[in-house]
């Protein structure tokens, strides 16, 4: 014997909120209308008695729209403006009004954020993303548009999850509009794949989608899948990616040394007084570097000559590297 399922009923005002259990069942557009009457009138009235219980409210008071209405709530509708019995219950109205409009079209958010699910977000991120766009509409939501609130959230839903998608599915952050023109660029290729039976070039897909290639190639590089410096390079054996990178620290710290020794080959072809004022003057030893004058006035010599022996001393030791087949600017990077 079949037992007929009782539609959860929404309790009435005088009931408390907080026991309420929201049911997922679809609202008729009479009921969703009604229901959206109730949670305009409820809105208005709940800002109009935040405003007149708590004057300093009265200089930031909104407008008689829906978003700038739903923002005043939210940011000073707070626990300690809520001391007055007449404000609490406004405000428990309020949240009862809209968690039940959210249950009824829950099926909605979940049924958009299915869409998504090729992306690299699971599958309850994408939810809550979702209900969070939800929630965002039905605070948007104009009692006085003819269209249902579902048509109305389907869009605020999609912006969410895109935005969600965007930030968080590759490892550099895109926004929405490039997010778009990569799905325009996988139709592309695809088209192209399909037609030709060929590979699209990146000229072809930049000629097709109306993009520069050097835009086209940015947008590729940053949605590229990263690969894992631990990643084994082939299966048969134990190669490594790391093994494969040069090591760049070496590298310098080879040159460096080789830098050092031709400059103590090419050093030891100058006079003691030459290496003594290259010396001070570029801390070729780590002593520092010194001024012409200060040179001078430890040499006791002025500082025109102080510069006559240094220009001297490079050109020597230009001529030395030149001899031996080294680029005459190796000393001087």
């Amino acid at each position: 014997m079949k037992t007929a399922r009782r539609k959860q009923r929404v309790p009435s005002t005088s009931e408390d909120p907080s026991l309420t259990t929201f049911s997922s069942d679809l609202l008729t557009p009479e009921e969703e209308r009604e229901l959206l009457t109730s949670f305009w009138d409820c809105k208005s009235e709940l800002v109009r008695v935040l405003t007149r219980h708590h004057p300093d409210l009265r200089a930031c008071k909104p407008a008689l729209e829906p978003w700038p209405m739903a923002q005043f709530i939210r940011e000073h509708c707070t626990e300690d403006r809520c001391e007055s019995i007449a404000v609490r219950r406004l405000r428990d109205r309020y949240v009862h009004f809209k968690h039940r409009l959210a249950s009824a079209n829950i099926r909605l958010a979940a049924h958009v954020a299915k869409r998504f699910r090729h992306h690299s977000l699971s599958y309850t991120d994408l939810l809550q993303e979702a209900v969070c766009g939800l929630m965002q509409a039905i605070d948007r939501f104009d009692v006085s548009h003819g269209t249902r609130l579902a048509t109305y959230a389907t869009w605020w839903i999609r912006q969410t999850l895109q935005i969600a998608v965007a930030r968080q599915s590759h490892l550099v952050s895109l926004s929405p509009h490039h997010l778009q023109e990569l799905g325009l660029l996988q139709q592309e290729s695809e088209a192209l794949a399909h037609g030709g039976k060929h590979l699209p070039s990146p000229q072809e897909l930049a000629q097709r989608t109306g993009s520069s290639l050097e835009h086209l190639n940015h947008l590729q590089t940053a949605t590229r899948t990263p690969v894992s410096l631990n990643a084994v390079l082939d299966d048969d054996s134990d190669f490594k990616l790391t093994e494969a990178m040069p090591d760049t620290q070496t590298l310098t710290l080879h040159e460096n040394n080789e830098r050092q020794e031709a400059l103590k080959f090419l050093m030891d072809n100058l006079r003691p007084r030459e290496r003594k004022v290259l010396d001070l003057r570029f801390g070729l030893t780590g002593s520092g570097t010194h001024s012409l004058r200060q040179i001078g006035h430890l040499l006791r010599i002025s500082k025109e000559r102080v510069r006559q022996i240094q220009n001297r001393a490079l050109e020597k030791l230009r001529a030395s590297a030149e001899r031996v087949g080294w680029e005459p600017t190796l000393l001087l990077e």
